[in-house]
């Protein structure tokens, strides 16, 4: 089985736009009872990839999901699936669900239970009237593909969470939708079968070929299925970029929070130094005096006295023995043992230094007790500077409106 490549994405479409541009959502808005759920959000997604949207529940990350699937209609936006727009509110566009050609997997599977593993999959075969035998016929191949073959008799209900997932999954993909939607499918599962499930996600993924959107609010999920995330909050863009490029360089204070820069501090630049081409090595000055080293890979040199947050990941800090010997521009210093708590391969420390808090991660071997001193880095190149803005947080809205000219 293979999802088939819709009709018109050999060449570029005749407004001059990529043609491997396969769904574009553009300034999207939604308001429930005056509360605004979507903000002007705006992506694409190229032809044959997958894009994660990923945040904090009720970040507006499954609204825009059921906009693009035609379950919710938004007050504003437009919405292009292949060569065909299916949702423009200047227009007055909007196809009906069934109209969009999407398969949908959703996290509470949705399966229904007076029905069989077969009935259940088939089902938006017979909706479309499907000669009988093409049903049974691509009935059993999706069910081989997802690892369900010779289960088609049973009472879907019967099965295990891991294989009604499956049957949900399968359903999606029996009647080859252009676009598979995928709405936290794998919460539901304990960590183990979350684990595998996300892999074998991921090789059906690459195998079919097919495009996707799926929303998760598990930062592990977004990184290891995606080739692109978008990072929503607020009803607001605030990141995309490829898993890679995401981790290592987050946005935003926001994202670099939610992706795990478990320390951030606010602070000013203390000594800008010259950028010679490359990042600009700046020297924070923190709340409690403390002065670290980093590097400012923004646009406009940073200023003396520019205000900033500063961020580094816990796994990042070195403890102990393991710190850094202190070479020249070195982050070194001394604290003491707030908390540890051990976790297996590793401990989770909490570390007083001065007024400060550093969060840390220790080998699992080791032991830290309350009240020890103990030696702290972290290497300049680790850590990551913002601009402080107003209520120390970053300008927002920048990947939204902003992008499309304030236009939705």
């Amino acid at each position: 089985m293979k999802i088939k490549k819709p009709k018109g994405m050999t060449s570029a479409a005749a407004d001059g736009r990529d043609a491997s541009s396969f769904v574009e959502v553009t300034g999207l808005r939604k308001s429930f009872d005056g509360t605004m759920a979507l903000q002007g959000v705006s992506f694409e997604v190229t032809l044959g990839t997958t894009v994660s949207l990923l945040g904090p529940s009720g970040c507006g990350k499954t609204t825009v999901l059921r906009s693009i699937a035609g379950l919710e209609t938004p007050d504003a936006g437009r919405i292009r699936i292949g060569e065909t727009v299916v949702f423009d509110s200047e227009r007055r566009v909007s196809f009906a669900p069934e109209k969009r050609q999407v398969g949908m997997v959703f996290q509470s599977y949705a399966v229904w239970p007076h029905m069989t593993v077969a009935e259940n999959v088939g089902f938006p075969l017979k909706i479309r009237r499907v000669a009988a035998a093409e049903i049974s016929a691509r009935v059993a191949d999706v069910l081989a593909l997802v690892g369900l073959e010779g289960l088609g008799r049973r009472p879907a209900t019967n099965l295990s969470g891991g294989q009604q997932q499956r049957v949900a999954l399968a359903r999606a993909l029996v009647h080859e939708p252009r676009l598979v939607l995928f709405d936290e499918p794998l919460s539901n599962l304990d960590a183990k079968l979350r684990d595998q499930m996300r892999t074998e996600l991921k090789l059906l993924q690459d195998r079919l070929g097919f495009t996707a959107v799926y929303v998760t609010h598990d930062q592990e999920e977004a990184l290891a299925l995606s080739d692109n995330v978008v990072v929503m909050n607020h009803g607001l863009v605030e990141g995309m970029a490829e898993p890679r490029e995401l981790f290592a360089r987050p946005a935003t204070p926001f994202v670099a929070d939610f992706l795990g820069f478990d320390n951030m501090f606010p602070g000013e630049v203390s000594e800008p130094g010259k950028a010679d081409g490359g990042p600009q090595p700046v020297e924070v000055t923190l709340g409690d005096g403390m002065k670290l080293r980093s590097f400012w890979r923004g646009g406009e040199p940073l200023r003396r006295g520019a205000q900033v947050m500063l961020a580094f990941r816990s796994e990042r800090v070195n403890l102990g023995s393991g710190a850094s010997p202190g070479s020249a521009g070195e982050n070194r210093f001394e604290g003491s043992v707030e908390a540890s708590v051990y976790l297996g391969a590793y401990q989770d420390c909490l570390i007083r230094v001065g007024a400060l808090q550093v969060r840390a991660v220790g080998p699992g071997d080791s032991t830290f007790e309350p009240g020890e001193r103990i030696l702290v880095s972290v290497r300049p190149e680790d850590c990551i500077v913002f601009p402080r803005g107003k209520n120390d947080n970053d300008e927002r809205g920048t990947m939204n409106d902003k992008r499309q000219g304030g236009k939705t």
